[in-house]
């Protein structure tokens, strides 16, 4: 099913090498990276060609991670002639659901997304939850990576697997209810979030070890998640500055200094939040979704460039020629910029164009 890595990114050791200068300069709070991905439409085709509603996870996670994993292969061979940032990886593809299913509850699925439904009555019932690592999905989902890697990591390819922050995680299995939280139950949120930073822990602990087993003696099969873990921010887009720092802030640390290093995630909708998420320690890059309506990073990258710290930054742009306009203050910092391109042949262009800025 799956080739070679370096039949699908020729020059992957130079993409590996310029990635992790980028992220040494980015912890060493030094700039000077710009690259760049392109994005053409071939690299998603498969969030919306993957029918989640077609498998029961119970006795055909087969079919589905064949059904994956031949999407996946069939996106990496097309976009092979394309020289960007972009290393190729293999990760479940379930929604977010199982982002928090793996704690306690169920999953219910629609074509191209999951949800979970909240299963906090109250904050304090999560210390009546099942024991971490006893529930349905906790098991399952470990199933379901390990027939992904059956099937990807005779080639070597890199295994991804991005989790919830503490506080999304919070949020997850609390609801709506956790933005009163702050206010009413400030001491029990605290050993909520506690308690979602050492499930996470758990869980990306469990997930490593099984890709260990099967990559340990590949040449970058743990790239992704050796020492570091990758987490959202979602839910901190929706709260202060100082009730970051009060309240999400330590455990999201916690979780980063377990694994070593950090890959963050945030919405543009709360740019504020930027400078907190890249002051804690040992934060490599910053991915930051642009949202519908709301201030977009590349119109704002000299503030950003800024408060980031030297971190890497990664956001998307509408055309080459804003990267253009922008290439002298982004390398005042570390930059994925990342272009939306309608195939691969205009991917190669810009790419290609790239270079000789």
């Amino acid at each position: 099913m799956f080739r070679e890595l370096d039949r699908y990114k020729p020059d992957i050791d130079k993409t590996i090498a310029m990635m992790g200068k980028t992220y040494e300069d980015a912890l060493s709070h030094r700039g000077g990276n710009v690259t760049i991905r392109a994005l053409p439409k071939c690299d998603v085709e498969h969030y919306s060609r993957l029918d989640l509603t077609r498998y029961n996870y119970r006795n055909d996670i087969d079919l589905y991670a064949r059904d994956l994993c031949g999407l996946m292969s069939e996106s990496f061979e097309k976009r092979r002639a394309v020289d960007d940032n972009m290393i190729p990886s293999v990760s479940p593809v379930l929604g977010i659901g199982d982002y928090s299913a793996f704690v306690y509850g169920n999953i219910e699925f629609q074509k191209d997304t999951s949800w979970s439904k909240p299963v906090l009555g109250e904050i304090r019932d999560f210390r009546s939850l099942p024991e971490i690592g006893t529930s349905f999905w906790y098991g399952n989902f470990l199933n379901i990576c390990e027939e992904i890697l059956k099937l990807s990591s005779g080639a070597g390819i890199p295994f991804m697997k991005g989790f919830f922050s503490p506080l999304d995680l919070a949020a997850a299995l609390r609801g709506e209810a956790i933005y009163t939280d702050f206010y009413e139950a400030p001491e029990e949120l605290h050993e909520l979030l506690d308690y979602c930073a050492d499930a996470t822990i758990k869980f990306a602990e469990d997930v490593y070890a099984l890709a260990r087993r099967y990559l340990g003696g590949s040449k970058y099969g743990m790239w992704l998640i050796d020492k570091c873990i990758y987490m959202s921010e979602d839910i901190a887009c929706m709260i202060s500055p100082r009730l970051y720092r009060k309240f999400c802030a330590p455990h999201t640390q916690r979780v980063i200094d377990h694994f070593g290093t950090g890959h963050m995630h945030c919405h543009s909708r709360a740019l504020y939040l930027v400078k907190e998420i890249c002051s804690l320690e040992k934060v490599a890059s910053l991915w930051i979704a642009t949202d519908p309506n709301q201030p977009r990073p590349i119109e704002n990258i000299g503030r950003l460039v800024e408060d980031s710290r030297g971190v890497c930054l990664a956001i998307d742009c509408d055309s080459f020629d804003e990267i253009v306009a922008n290439m002298e203050a982004m390398r005042r910092g570390n930059v994925s910029i990342c272009l939306p391109v309608e195939g691969v042949d205009e991917a190669v262009r810009v790419t290609e164009e790239f270079k000789t800025l």
